[in-house]
């Protein structure tokens, strides 16, 4: 890994390289007029930061694979010759997924590394830290795959989000759990800014379906949830569904416990898990089949929405690691490079003010499909927000499968099945 003390060197096409990473370098190509040719770039680095989660206690296994993605990205760039005749360089900051360590890093990248401008990240504390850093020095941030709204709705010129915000994820939670029918909710939400927003706008989805629903907040460190889900399961009337709204350490245990102790997923009560988990990649090592059936949201593209770039990048990623499926939130790593990259390249030059009028204006296709960013401030997250994320909601049917493998229930439209929920041992 390069040292997140100096720019990263650009890297180039190795021997082994395939023709599908070849191929797809030359797709994206294609819209970036400005971003020069397949002669080798010279000339002083443009320097682009990344940041996110490399190691614990943060989710330093999606944040090792959103730098993998960001990797082909510059593959991609630099085996094109660049941008603006000059080659591309990315600086690789490890956050841990602590707010302090985020807030370092962003002021070395901007004060030491001189970047451009930044992408990346995995947790909206992280972020909400980071893009303080970003405001006081005017450098553009694009947000990768954090949801909490705050992050747009501060309104800082700098920062744009190519993720859903908690207000798309959580109302489409809510109607979801109404669509599929059920009566009685238990919930339970990590205890900051991200799950106490989410739950209040599951509920105001519920109150207007006339679902009942009861709520705890558990400390996002906590991860024995025995007492709270013994006494769910005691409850006078019984729950037919238990929404876990939790991206901390404790998610995987509550899982695990819910199914242990014979509450959910069964028969007689569904579960989902929100907040990014239930599709990282260790998953299934840490929960095992107690994630069977489990519901859960996607911010990836379905198959079936599929664009040349994203069937090229999947292609090109799995070449690369183990033939595995990349997550939406590697998806949203590397379109966060090629987002800066195309601003950049349509600016004309690496100046804040230029780029941030690029991004404004953009009509990039990438591999999570055509992005516009909202110049609204009504309400105040739809500021520098991509509308139009894509987010779908799926169950997986069994043991091990992958999120790309996942029936999907919900929105109608993308629907695998015809299903909107499917009971376990039915």
């Amino acid at each position: 890994m390069a040292d997140d003390s100096k720019p990263a060197a650009s890297i180039l096409p190795s021997a082994g390289l395939g023709r599908r990473s070849v191929l797809a370098a030359g797709g994206a190509a294609a819209a970036l007029p400005l971003i020069g040719n397949r002669a080798r770039a010279a000339g002083e680095p443009i320097v682009l930061g990344w940041v996110g989660p490399l190691s614990p206690p943060g989710g330093y296994a999606e944040g090792t694979n959103m730098r993998y993605a960001a990797e082909i990205a510059l593959e991609e760039i630099n085996a094109q010759g660049g941008i603006l005749g000059r080659p591309v360089q990315i600086v690789f900051a490890d956050t841990r997924g602590m707010p302090a360590e985020g807030r370092t890093a962003a002021e070395r990248l901007v004060q030491q590394n001189k970047v451009a401008a930044v992408f990346g990240e995995f947790h909206s504390p992280v972020a909400l830290a980071e893009m303080e850093v970003f405001h006081k020095y005017g450098t553009p941030f694009m947000a990768c795959d954090v949801w909490s709204d705050q992050i747009t709705a501060k309104g800082y010129p700098e920062v744009f989000r190519n993720a859903p915000a908690v207000s798309l994820i959580d109302v489409t939670i809510g109607q979801w759990i109404a669509a599929a029918g059920f009566k009685n909710v238990a919930i339970i939400a990590e205890k900051n800014d991200v799950g106490l927003s989410a739950r209040t706008l599951v509920q105001q989805e519920l109150a207007k379906a006339g679902i009942k629903f009861d709520a705890v907040d558990a400390d996002p460190n906590l991860t024995d949830f025995t007492a709270q889900i013994l006494r769910f399961k005691s409850n006078a009337t019984p729950y037919d569904f238990f929404l876990a709204i939790y991206a901390e350490a404790g998610a995987y245990p509550m899982i695990h416990q819910a199914h242990d102790l014979g509450f959910a997923p069964t028969a007689t009560c569904g579960a989902y898990l929100s907040g990014g988990e239930a599709v990282d990649p260790t998953f299934w090592e840490n929960v095992g089949d107690a994630g069977t059936f489990l519901v859960t949201e996607n911010v990836g593209l379905p198959k079936s929405a599929w664009n040349d770039k994203t069937k090229a990048f999947v292609a090109s990623y799995k070449a690369k690691h183990n033939n595995a499926d990349p997550s939406g939130a590697v998806m949203e790593s590397y379109d966060g490079a090629w987002l800066l990259f195309d601003a950049i390249g349509t600016a004309g030059n690496t100046e804040s003010k230029a780029i941030i009028e690029a991004l404004e204006k953009t009509q990039y296709v990438g591999a999570r499909g055509q992005y516009s960013f909202s110049t609204s401030h009504e309400p105040a997250w739809h500021y520098h927000q991509f509308l139009d994320a894509p987010l779908t909601i799926l169950q997986y049917a069994e043991a091990k499968q992958s999120q790309a493998n996942a029936p999907i229930v919900w929105p109608k439209e993308y629907a695998t099945v015809p299903y909107v929920y499917k009971k376990p041992g039915t």
